[in-house]
């Protein structure tokens, strides 16, 4: 496959897989038994337990995937800054108090997801096929390699876990 028709199909790979992210809010919101959905206020931030172990709440993971979209598309090569200063308090290894209480709300953390994935939207578009073999801009090694091509296609893989998580 040649570089220029890899590009698109992984640009529309990052696309479809940021719409499972809007079906499953969809689905949160819809839900039909009785601790969401059905017109009830849902607690985005609410932490669900498992087997003694706190899972992330709907907001994180919302915020945690625009930080990973930011960095696995955009930073890494050479995109636009979101000039979103909250990503900061969801990157990878933070802990999840930092971001539930940076105070800043979902409506917010929901309008900067959707603003990373049309900046990176606008970016892949736009991007030189070439690079796809360059060294990702962040030097993140991903499956034993650190291309922009493997920084691009771990997106799909790392939202594509937290939408899981969110439909769980």
């Amino acid at each position: 496959m040649d570089n220029q028709t890899e590009l698109t199909t992984l640009r529309n790979m990052v696309d479809a897989t940021r719409q499972l992210a809007h079906f499953a809010l969809k689905k949160l919101e819809v839900r039909p038994d009785e601790t969401v959905g059905r017109g009830k206020e849902i607690d985005f931030q609410k932490r669900f337990e498992v087997e003694g172990r706190k899972l992330n709440s709907v907001y994180w993971i919302f915020a945690h995937m625009a930080w990973a979209e930011n960095n696995l598309i955009l930073r890494s090569t050479g995109g636009p800054n979101p000039e979103l200063p909250w990503l900061k308090f969801f990157a990878l290894g933070k802990p999840a108090e930092d971001g539930e209480n940076c105070g800043i709300p979902f409506e917010e953390i929901y309008a900067g997801f959707k603003k990373v994935h049309q900046l990176s939207m606008d970016h892949l578009a736009n991007l030189d096929p070439a690079k796809l073999d360059a060294e990702n801009l962040l030097s993140w090694e991903i499956l034993d390699a650190k291309t922009m091509r493997n920084t691009i296609m771990h997106h799909c893989r790392h939202e594509s876990n937290h939408i899981g998580q969110l439909l769980w």
